[in-house]
């Protein structure tokens, strides 16, 4: 059995619900994310994509950091692209599927003007001879070892009867070419997903995938969950009108439990202001009516789409002299002292890891 989610969280959760209900046996259950089930196929079979078993993961910030030395180094012409935008391109093909050898040149559009593919090929040698990958990798190695390796790709094939998948509507096309190919002997194949909460097109997810499942698995069988119980039916009833409007989609009828006919739940306020400043304003007098009337700070949440927007709600809540909590902010693993600590442990693995002994030979400052 293989069960695959898209964040750490979700799979240590479901490991501990499964090992709750049948005990050690669980142990013997693929349950991970793509990334960490891709990571554990590829380190048993490393030789075939040209890395060592000790091969080291990179994250973001590395990434971009190889990238500006590959353009600093080999004196490319970036024709005003920024590295930035060269390494989401590079992602992009990965979440395709597709290496530097693959890509076809519409996919290059304006970036061929920089010879990008070339930039793409240089990026991929440079990681294998620091014996590295990033993301993108940890499934297009895994992926490529799959196509170009029968004997292996039956192996999976046949050891994974039952395949679960998590929020299918987030899959890309890699993950999507994955999962047809290590499904395609017992075909038992059990996906979760919601075509109307697909958001993350901007990091490769195709909605597509969801959308011809009936189409690619024939005699699928489709089970819609049309009961919601987060939701009043105020709120059931405006997210239903504003989604129809979707020309793509499966299409539901969501209704809320535990409400009678009579009980619709509270009206949605919909509020339009000039700016961000006014819109914080706004937000603020509402939360000091709402304490004023005795609720509690803790029972109200600010919810915004991106972190860098909470600035402004801040500062208003500082003048108003109301206590507040942030949530989010950088990530365990995203901070500097974090990083460099890590960078210490990959030189400490791999004495082929250039990037990390170059974020720590001055750290502390030795004046190298």
């Amino acid at each position: 059995m293989l069960a695959v989610t898209f964040t750490n969280r979700a799979a240590k959760e479901m490991q501990q619900r499964v090992s709750n209900i049948v005990g050690p046996i669980a142990e013997s259950i693929w349950i991970g994310t793509f990334h960490s089930i891709a990571t554990r196929i590829l380190r048993k079979h490393p030789k075939l994509v040209g890395l060592d078993n000790d091969f080291t993961i990179l994250d973001q910030d590395d990434q971009l950091r190889l990238l500006k030395q590959l353009i600093e180094d080999d004196g490319y012409n970036l024709n005003n692209f920024t590295p930035k935008v060269l390494m989401s391109w590079i992602q992009f093909c990965k979440d395709k599927g597709l290496g530097p050898e693959n890509v076809p040149f519409e996919m290059m559009g304006e970036l061929s003007s920089c010879n990008v593919i070339g930039l793409y090929s240089k990026y991929q040698d440079k990681l294998k001879s620091l014996n590295c990958v990033d993301f993108g990798d940890l499934l297009l190695h895994c992926l490529n070892i799959l196509r170009d390796n029968e004997e292996i790709l039956s192996q999976y094939q046949r050891k994974f009867k039952y395949i679960l998948v998590d929020e299918y509507q987030d899959t890309n096309v890699c993950q999507y070419l994955w999962l047809r190919l290590i499904s395609q002997i017992y075909r038992n194949l059990c996906c979760v997903g919601d075509d109307d909460q697909s958001i993350y097109s901007w990091r490769g997810a195709e909605v597509e995938n969801i959308l011809r499942f009936e189409n690619d698995y024939e005699n699928s069988r489709v089970i819609r969950l049309e009961r919601n119980y987060r939701s009043t039916p105020n709120i059931l009833l405006a997210a239903s009108n504003l989604i129809s409007h979707n020309k793509d989609r499966l299409g539901k009828n969501l209704t809320a439990a535990n409400y009678d006919n009579q009980d619709k739940g509270d009206k949605i306020t919909l509020r339009g202001v000039w700016d961000s400043e006014q819109e914080a304003h706004w937000v603020v007098s509402q939360v000091d009516s709402l304490h004023s009337k005795g609720n509690l700070l803790s029972s109200i949440a600010v919810l915004v789409r991106a972190g860098y927007q909470t600035l402004e709600f801040e500062e208003k809540f500082i003048n108003a002299s109301i206590p507040y909590r942030v949530f989010g902010g950088p990530r365990f693993y995203e901070r500097l002292e974090i990083k460099d600590l890590i960078a210490y442990l990959r030189c400490v693995c791999s004495d082929k890891d250039d990037l990390a002994f170059e974020r720590i030979i001055n750290k502390p400052k030795r004046g190298i």
